[in-house]
């Protein structure tokens, strides 16, 4: 999800030394919630994706050999969101809760040492869009850091803790935090594209910073995954840098993969509801919404 923060998902990464090793760099965890920044709060069941490293090498030619070219893929971890009805501050809300981890190895001339990181970001969205709080939890092998925040008409309260203690201040943003709010505007409602371009802006507790995206409806997709037939609409979403995310949404509204930066991407690895015959004959489920059973 999730997971840029790509849109919610990339964070800078950290650097830190041991004591007789190189300099071990720790990438972010992947994290999910890229179907809301398309479709918006809508409401989704438990969903857990792969985290793949998925690269084509060509063929290389060398003096005494062809070797010709080879699919490189593997898991990198996963993700795993929800979105479901709540409350805050006594009125409803629609809360998002994602989480990923993702696995790394740092090397040295004598070996090759695993780590994993992990990212749980937690948002409350009003049923129209306005994200009111934002909750995130980083864990990599040097330190855990956490953040709350509020979000006000015109300031964000912000507290946060980590190695070097516990801070708590408000952020005054030189933007509009409507454009905050954005993110969470849906681009696509019944099938129909109601907005097919919007900036928007995601807000980084612990350097305070607001980055900037830009999601695009591309067109059409059509493919099959798992031996089974989907259709829908891909979204280019570019981020910092020129950083760029595919986003593949079925037409029952399912989040199908996700392209990521540096050769990843998220993958299903069950079939949705939607598509799940199973669990249509046992359960039963609303024509056209893969989200829940029958009501």
């Amino acid at each position: 999800m999730p997971i840029p923060f790509l849109s919610m998902f990339v964070i800078l990464g950290w650097q830190t030394t041991f004591e007789g090793l190189p300099t071990a760099t720790y990438v972010p965890a992947v994290s999910p919630g890229e179907r809301e920044i398309v479709l918006g709060p809508a409401l989704q069941g438990d969903v857990t994706m792969e985290v793949r490293f998925e690269k084509d090498i060509p063929a290389e030619f060398t003096p005494n050999k062809i070797l010709g070219p080879t699919w490189t893929e593997y898991s990198q971890g996963y993700v795993r969101w929800e979105v479901k009805d709540g409350a805050l501050f006594d009125k409803p809300c629609r809360i998002l809760k994602t989480e990923g981890i993702t696995r790394g190895t740092n090397k040295t001339k004598l070996k090759v040492l695993e780590y994993a990181t992990r990212n749980s970001t937690t948002y409350w969205i009003t049923p129209e869009g306005k994200l009111l709080r934002q909750s995130v939890t980083l864990v990599d092998p040097r330190e855990t850091k956490t953040a709350e925040c509020v979000f006000w008409s015109d300031h964000v309260e912000v507290s946060t803790s980590d190695k070097r203690g516990r801070r708590a201040f408000t952020v005054y943003p030189n933007i509009d935090l409507s454009l905050v709010d954005l993110q969470f505007k849906p681009m696509i409602q019944d099938n129909k594209i109601v907005l097919p371009k919007k900036e928007y802006y995601a807000f980084e507790p612990f350097s305070q910073a607001f980055l900037k995206y830009t999601a695009t409806v591309a067109g059409e997709f059509h493919g099959t995954w798992l031996g089974t037939k989907f259709d829908g609409t891909h979204v280019d979403i570019v981020g910092p840098k020129g950083t760029q995310t595919t986003v593949y949404i079925s037409k029952e509204g399912d989040l199908v993969k996700v392209d990521l930066p540096a050769n990843q991407a998220l993958v299903l690895n069950n079939l949705p509801h939607s598509k799940d015959p199973l669990y249509q004959k046992t359960v039963g489920m609303k024509q056209g919404n893969g989200n829940g059973p029958k009501r």
